[in-house]
């Protein structure tokens, strides 16, 4: 290849405009030429270079690191499940107990006796909400962990 040809190669490679055709010359041309002008030696330093990392290759593959299953969330999510259970059991039991008219309704908040179904069914439904939150929450922490058990 001539001089000419080769600085034309190198503009337009530099430019980002050639062919993988013209940059396997341009690689050949530096790589197996030995007599190169004096003002394109420094180009073949590039291109040595260039063949060299090609040939290297890593014998260490990465490791990646799956983390641990949180306990707590898991252990969080079976309680907060429990509890949920427990109130709805409660609140379906006491329902069907004031439908048959069988007992009066007595339920403590806090260690004060209520009688009122109406503050009753809205502690109720105040507790089960605490708990749909919790469980939510849970849920999430899990979801997080799953995306990165399946990574």
């Amino acid at each position: 290849m001539e001089r000419s040809e080769v600085k034309a190669l190198l503009e337009l490679y530099f430019e980002g405009q050639t062919t993988l055709q013209q940059e396997k010359e341009l690689s050949t041309y530096f790589l197996t030429e030995e007599s190169i002008d004096a003002e394109l030696l420094p180009y073949k330093a590039i291109f040595a270079a260039f063949a060299a990392t090609k040939e290297v290759t890593t014998a260490v593959e990465p490791k990646v690191k799956r983390p641990r299953r949180s306990w707590r969330v898991i252990w969080g999510t079976v309680a907060s499940l429990s509890a949920a259970a427990c109130v709805a059991l409660g609140v379906f039991l006491w329902s069907g107990e004031s439908q048959r008219g069988t007992a009066d309704l007595i339920c403590y908040i806090d260690g004060v006796e209520v009688k009122d179904s109406d503050i009753a069914r809205a502690e109720a439904e105040r507790i089960l909400a605490d708990a749909a939150v919790d469980v939510s929450q849970a849920m999430a922490q899990i979801e997080k962990i799953n995306i990165f058990n399946n990574r």
